[in-house]
């Protein structure tokens, strides 16, 4: 409520007037010294500090953050104006590259290509959004085929612009036709028929309307007749492999294949591992994305079939064969088929990529334990004044400390793009420092993000810090918890960001929902009110952590119930014991699969820091019983 005040007082007080936006602007820009100072290397020979903006005042710093709200939305909206004016006074920072990426996108969109040509030379390449890239390729400022041919085959969703630009490859040939249809087909199957109509026109063949109007033998009709089979309501019917077989005569084998692999995925995400395995064995795995590929995988690997999972990752691309969850997996084929050396070699360098899920589930596999021996020391207060003076981090933190201060979560959302921003190009040394001074002013989010980065100088205390454990510990132990997964679960949750909320309305450091805070309060005999105190929200969170362990009877199923409810959690049980690292793998929610491996990653990490006799991952996975 505080930041709408003050920006419809702002609004009042500019108008929102291109000329008295401008004098608002110059007036600010007159008051502040803009030109770059050097910043002296911490260890000389070890590297820099980039250029920065000399630092700002922190009332200069908000009212450009009220202000770049309010050109950011307008520029959305087409005015370009306000954003050309805007952008020639702001510094270097997050703030600038969005609105000059929205400036771009706008002009883009108007085809004003004289300006987006004068414009776009401004913006740095590894700042450029993948729409803006789209645009300039529309415009033939870029030539890159490889970047056009990478997105003709993806079947991610594209921005608008990059739709466009690629039915405008299609007219000009600068697509092939196998992935132009392949790219039809992908969003046939996402349902974006507009999308697929206009690309269909572009590669030569309408898709007919209505699409249940199928009948002839060109190839937009083909393709109309397939999305009976591998839209969204149909690809999951029982039917849906029956109808593939029938209407198979009139497809041709790329499309077959599509639609089997479409069915196959549809299955996989059922988890019926045993149906989306055949389904998977008869599609045209030329026609398969990662996603498909990866569910191939993860149903063998659900039954448990090692020589057949291990056939399907030496067929993946090798740019997904390489990541390590496929390395580890392919270790355990190795090592269940009896193939030791092959197993304990991919084991060795699987365990070296990282601190992650499955490195550390390779060292123990090994026979080794976790590590988090230090290579490095936190930051002395010299350096991190020195880091201090930096104006882009400088900036960041006015940010964070007026976003905690007024709980205004989009300026605390900018706060991190800047923070980003200023130690992008941070060497190792000046990341620890970096994050040493963001733990020492509560930007735990961002202490852990710049400790991460640093894959050499490592320091666990940074990249996985415990604060509020006189708090935590005790309401931990109370409802008979191990305080090293509470730890685990709260660094995925929030990174420790005192009252956080999330898009759907869960709150503090815990993310606890407003819902499950009126039952667990009416429970324990305290107001749901405190779900918004650090103390009240420790306290709710720990006793529903417990009493979704009770309820599930295992800590890797509680982590998924906590997640995604515990009612899900229980579906996702097989009809027989299953091993937690496999339960986890083939969990069907993207966002919860990845959350229980890191919360179990993080909790590993937690209690040997703690000194907690439980700190063996692979143990903690233990066994999932039967459903």
């Amino acid at each position: 409520m505080k930041l709408i005040k003050k920006i419809k007082k702002l609004k009042s007080s500019l108008n929102i007037s291109l000329s008295i936006l401008s004098g608002a602007v110059l007036a600010l820009t007159a008051c502040s010294n803009q030109q770059e100072v050097a910043i002296q290397p911490i260890n000389s020979g070890s590297g820099v500090l980039p250029g920065t903006q000399a630092k700002e005042s922190p009332d200069r710093i908000i009212n450009s953050y009220q202000q770049y709200l309010l050109v950011l939305k307008a520029t959305k909206n087409g005015d370009v104006m306000q954003a050309t004016q805007f952008l020639a006074q702001l510094p270097k920072s997050a703030m600038r590259n969005n609105i000059h990426n929205a400036l771009l996108q706008q002009l883009g969109k108007q085809a004003d290509w004289s300006k987006f040509r004068e414009l776009y030379r401004g913006l740095d390449s590894p700042f450029r959004d993948q729409e803006t890239r789209c645009y300039a390729n529309l415009a033939g400022i870029e030539q890159d085929q490889s970047f056009l041919t990478e997105l003709s085959k993806t079947s991610s969703n594209l921005p608008a612009g990059c739709n466009r630009m690629l039915e405008q490859a299609a007219r000009k040939q600068q697509i092939t036709q196998e992935n132009g249809w392949h790219r039809v087909r992908v969003l046939l199957s996402r349902n974006q028929v507009s999308n697929a109509r206009n690309l269909a026109q572009a590669l030569g063949s309408p898709l007919p309307d209505p699409l249940s109007n199928s009948s002839g033998a060109s190839q937009g009709a083909q393709e109309a007749l397939l999305y009976q089979v591998i839209s969204k309501e149909n690809r999951s019917k029982a039917t849906a492999a029956y109808t593939l077989e029938q209407i198979s005569s009139r497809l041709s084998s790329a499309q077959q294949g599509y639609g089997w692999a479409q069915l196959g995925l549809a299955q996989a995400y059922s988890l019926n591992a045993a149906t989306a395995l055949t389904y998977f064995d008869r599609a045209d795995h030329q026609q398969m994305d990662d996603e498909m590929w990866e569910w191939y995988a993860r149903s063998a690997l659900r039954l448990q079939r090692w020589q057949k999972l291990s056939q399907i990752i030496r067929k993946m691309p090798e740019s997904l064969q390489q990541q390590v969850t496929w390395q580890y997996w392919l270790a355990r084929c190795y090592a269940a088929q009896g193939q030791t050396s092959e197993a304990e070699k991919l084991f060795k360098q699987t365990a070296k990529r990282g601190r992650n899920f499955y490195s550390l589930l390779s060292q123990e596999a090994l026979g080794k334990k976790v590590e988090t021996h230090n290579t490095v020391d936190k930051s002395n207060k010299q350096l991190q004044n020195k880091i201090a003076t930096d104006g882009n981090i400088d900036r960041a933190l006015i940010l964070f400390k007026t976003a905690q201060n007024e709980n205004n979560w989009p300026m605390r959302r900018q706060a991190q793009q800047e923070w980003r921003f200023a130690t992008g190009d941070f060497n190792e040394e000046t990341l620890i420092a970096a994050a040493t001074l963001a733990e020492s002013n509560g930007f735990y989010e961002m202490a852990i993000y710049s400790a991460d980065k640093a894959d050499n100088k490592l320091n666990y205390h940074l990249r996985y810090p415990a604060p509020f454990r006189e708090i935590t510990t005790p309401y931990a132990q109370q409802v008979g918890i191990d305080p090293a997964w509470v730890y685990g679960l709260i660094r995925q949750e929030s990174r420790f960001m005192i009252g956080a909320r999330s898009s759907v309305g869960a709150s503090g450091l815990m993310q606890v929902m407003p819902a499950t805070a009126r039952e667990i309060a009416s429970k324990i005999g305290m107001s749901s009110n405190e779900i918004n105190t650090i103390e009240g929200n420790i306290r709710m969170g720990t006793w529903y952590m417990a009493n979704v362990r009770r309820q599930l009877g295992h800590e890797v199923l509680a982590t998924a119930g906590y997640n995604a409810g515990p009612g899900r959690a229980k579906r996702w049980q097989a009809s027989f014991p299953l091993e937690g690292a496999i339960y986890a793998e083939t969990i069907p929610f993207d966002e919860t699969r990845t959350y229980v491996k890191n919360v179990m990653a993080n909790t590993t990490y937690y209690a040997h820091l703690f000194g907690e006799p439980r700190d063996s991952l692979t143990k903690r996975m233990g066994t999932i019983p039967a459903r």
